[in-house]
């Protein structure tokens, strides 16, 4: 529009000068009305507006400040219910435990490879970030002679398969955790005697992909009852949690209902799932949703599992053996108006929301963020959003060394990559005893931050 009006007043105003004066513009006079003063005008009008800007910005953020500290302090709200972290579990592409996994991604920042049996609808091979040594025969043969016993369906695909034995191997490895816990001999008197157990009910939480069936998703979680019993968990203080239809496939969502629980409160959050086949392949290149060389900003198939074991703080403190524990201390979580993957422009103000929302109900300042964890992939739109938490937030954070990016490295896995991004949040809270930032910004909607840290704030 100023364009528009700069070279039409100066157009115009050259126009009725030259006939009011019955005068024949020359070469010199056409360049100089016609072009050189619209253009003179417009850096005139470029120029004002730096300078205004320039001299009104620090004004109204300095009324900006001080209009939030006048809402903000008078009702600054008390910390919220916390859970502890007793242990986590991963399996990835990158490392078989989150100590192993921290360290890789911390030192090699390893990436996604050319898949050695995949392939695009043009026959090219995909990037993919595959577990190499993820065997599948073990578990199937077990696991099917366990569901046909008990009469459950066994219809799984091969990329199932594959989640499947990662889930197990991480399912076995947090109910190892809970075999030596102090009071698992007192319940076996107690029901020997017939007296109630003084044993919590653990509750188990799978948070499954979402095109899973619902008889998948039934069998599946009584196989992981199978292995925590196996793993020597009274069977009768053990509870699946009830299907909730989609929220069920966010991690995010499971944990905040957790939080908001009254205790006692003992509880397995276990996510599995794998991409890694021609079924999830196919489904993806025809959704235009495949990273290749004409779709740079697509996704790329991932696999893996991951689990938290978490405790209210009585249970936490008979599990520990009163060890101090990493805490989930806050979480928030919103949603986008718009899909992140079609929107042209990326935007952090979201995201910068829930993190002061979260920090302030874990009672941190952002200065004393150690490290962020996150499933950002590799996407553009996903990695400038984070940097613009990173950037605004926490500037203290060296974005090369100090923020952890899981979808990068170990490829997309819907609520696999978030739980992944939690258990490298609780190994560098308790190895660094500083409070971690966890983001999930892979959905093209939700957006989920949490804060991870020690139990009593700790200086960095």
């Amino acid at each position: 529009m100023m364009t528009l009006l700069a070279f039409g007043a100066s157009w115009l105003g050259a126009v009725w000068y030259w006939r009011a004066n019955n005068r024949v513009p020359a070469t010199d006079d056409l360049v100089l009305y016609l072009l050189v003063l619209p253009l003179a005008l417009l850096a005139v009008f470029w120029l004002g507006q730096k300078i205004y800007r320039a001299i009104s910005a620090p004004a109204a953020g300095a009324a900006t400040v001080d209009a939030a500290a006048q809402s903000v302090a008078p009702a600054e709200p008390a910390r919220g219910p916390s859970l502890s972290l007793v242990a986590a579990a991963v399996r990835a592409p990158h490392g078989v435990s989150p100590a192993e996994l921290s360290a890789t991604l911390a030192d090699d920042s390893p990436r996604p490879e050319l898949d050695p049996e995949l392939i695009d609808a043009y026959g090219y091979p995909i990037m993919s970030a595959r577990i190499a040594d993820l065997d599948t025969e073990v578990l199937r043969a077990e696991m099917s002679d366990w569901l046909t016993t008990n009469a459950l369906p066994s219809n799984f695909s091969d990329e199932q398969w594959r989640a499947l034995s990662a889930g197990s191997e991480v399912v076995a490895e947090l109910s190892g955790h809970l075999a030596g816990h102090a009071q698992l001999e007192a319940h076996a008197g107690h029901i020997a005697q017939r007296e109630p157990s003084p044993l919590p009910m653990l509750q188990l939480h799978p948070v499954w992909p979402p095109e899973w069936k619902p008889e998948q998703r039934q069998a599946t979680t009584l196989w992981f009852r199978h292995l925590a019993i196996q793993a020597g968990w009274p069977e009768d203080r053990i509870t699946a949690a009830p299907e909730r239809g989609a929220a069920d496939t966010e991690a995010g969502t499971v944990l905040a209902r957790l939080l908001s629980n009254e205790p006692p409160a003992l509880a397995l959050v276990v996510a599995c799932g794998s991409h890694i086949g021609a079924d999830s392949v196919e489904s993806m290149d025809n959704a235009t949703a495949l990273f290749n060389p004409n779709h740079p900003q697509g996704r790329i198939p991932g696999e893996g599992a991951a689990g938290l074991l978490l405790a209210d703080a009585a249970q936490a403190k008979l599990l520990a053996y009163g060890a101090e524990l990493p805490q989930l201390l806050a979480m928030s979580s919103g949603q986008l108006p718009h899909s992140a993957d079609t929107s042209k422009r990326s935007s952090a103000e979201l995201l910068q929301e829930l993190s002061a929302k979260a920090l302030l109900g874990a009672g941190r300042e952002a200065s004393s963020i150690a490290l962020i964890a996150a499933d950002t992939d590799h996407r553009t739109s996903r990695v400038m959003e984070l940097m613009g938490v990173v950037s605004a937030s926490t500037p203290q954070l060296d974005p090369g060394v100090d923020v952890l990016s899981v979808g990068a490295s170990c490829g997309s896995c819907g609520g696999v990559t978030w739980l992944t991004a939690l258990a490298l949040a609780r190994q560098e809270a308790e190895n660094r005893n500083a409070a971690i930032l966890c983001i999930s910004n892979l959905d093209p909607f939700r957006r989920y931050v949490a804060v991870i840290g020690p139990a009593v704030a700790v200086p960095v």
